[in-house]
């Protein structure tokens, strides 16, 4: 925990001084208008129109920041009261980032405020304000504030580049700029079961993709590796995903699913290209795992502390190439597992004369109990920088997701 850091649960007494203090009368009601309020605001200017904003209800100073591609720094967005980035790792900021849960740190004339800003479960960045008392209403009112963030930057995002471009400390290839419009939301948080994903190298990865919906007591999911680098296998992956989810919105199984991706990469006509996957899909209800293997790494499950094993299936051959479907994988979960899905590149990416990141890492990362205490997001998070800070360049994509099945409660707390 950074020094200065006070609290992540309860209110401590604060200090009367600069800053008034909240009133609990029509407060809420005011912060759900601010969204009306809004759409009158210029899309790119959401960082000044809370500022302008937050002292009608007791605060002052506030900053928002968004995570860069890579989730290590904190980036404030115009209009915020600080005007440079932090670290994630080992900042107050960074703290109710990596946890979820709103950090206290006793600042002159008050306290500060740090709220995650969170779309779901998807961690957009946090929100930090000053005020005068660290009570539970302040509290509870800053998080409030955060979510109407959330609301925000992901509505008036969709209308600018402001914060996209925020986000980026390098400059994009057009592959990755493809793969990054691809993806769903990071990560997912719901009753039964958690995922997350990240893909690396950031700012120049290829063919590398993940997908997910959940539809009733249905998760579906797939991890994606196309063929080649840069744009075409850009493209490519492009293809399979929009083949995946035009399948699964129109109502096919797996085996369906996997015929009508190998089609359409076959229908490309040049005979080479290809695409691995892993489709699989989670009954929520009753923890039964049905999946398939298409060329693709096995997926691991992790128990307890302790890494089972890889999930075998017998490989059927990657779409494109018109093989049959060599098996459909069925599996009981537990309440607590945990199924990582990778790509090779996890495994098998290393720096010229160096050695591969490699099974045993890998699994000494995974069974390790500090990854067991930590919440899906913020385990994919730490396993890509793992992954990344140890080949310093990647030679192939690297992607990580991670299904959590928790439906008894089971979902591990961020620390």
């Amino acid at each position: 925990m950074p020094d200065g850091v006070l609290s992540t649960v309860a209110g401590d007494p604060g200090v009367d001084d600069g800053c008034r203090s909240v009133s609990s009368s029509g407060v809420y009601a005011r912060v759900a208008a601010l969204l009306h309020e809004s759409r009158q605001a210029a899309p790119d200017e959401v960082g000044s129109f809370l500022s302008a904003r937050v002292a009608g209800f007791g605060m002052r100073d506030l900053s928002v920041y968004v995570t860069d591609y890579e989730q290590r720094r904190l980036v404030p967005i115009v209009g915020s009261a600080a005007g440079k980035s932090i670290r994630l790792d080992g900042s107050t900021g960074g703290t109710a980032f990596t946890t979820a849960r709103q950090t206290v740190e006793a600042v002159e004339g008050g306290w500060r405020l740090w709220s995650v800003v969170v779309d779901g479960a998807a961690r957009l960045g946090v929100m930090a304000v000053t005020v005068a008392e660290a009570d539970d209403e302040a509290r509870s009112l800053a998080d409030s504030l955060a979510g109407v963030t959330a609301a925000l930057l992901v509505t008036r995002g969709q209308c600018t580049d402001a914060y996209t471009v925020l986000q980026r400390s390098q400059e994009f290839s057009l592959a990755a700029e493809m793969q990054w419009d691809l993806l769903p939301p990071l990560s997912l948080e719901t009753g039964r079961v958690s995922v997350a994903g990240l893909i690396q190298p950031a700012y120049d990865v290829g063919g590398d993709s993940f997908d997910y919906a959940v539809n009733g007591d249905t998760l579906d999911f797939a991890v994606f590796d196309a063929m080649g680098h840069g744009l075409e296998s850009s493209q490519l992956a492009h293809l399979a995903v929009s083949s995946y989810r035009h399948s699964r919105r129109g109502g096919l199984d797996l085996p369906g699913t996997y015929s009508a991706m190998d089609a359409a990469i076959a229908s490309r006509d040049d005979g080479e290209s290809f695409v691995t996957c892993l489709l699989g899909r989670l009954e929520l209800g009753t923890g039964i795992l049905t999946w398939i293997n298409v060329g693709h790494p096995l997926p691991l499950l992790v128990r307890d502390c302790d890494v089972v094993g890889p999930l075998v299936c017998a490989s059927t051959l990657p779409a494109g190439l018109g093989g049959d479907l060599a098996e459909i994988a069925r599996y009981l979960l537990a309440p607590g597992d945990r199924i990582f899905c990778l790509t090779d590149g996890v495994i098998e990416s290393h720096r010229p004369g160096g050695e591969d990141f490699g099974q045993d890492r890998l699994v000494a990362f995974l069974g390790s109990p500090s990854a067991s205490r930590i919440d899906a997001a913020e385990t994919v998070r730490r396993l890509s920088h793992t992954v990344l800070d140890h080949h310093g360049a990647l030679s192939d994509d690297a992607t990580a997701f991670l299904v959590d099945f928790h439906p008894l409660g089971t979902r591990s707390v961020g620390g």
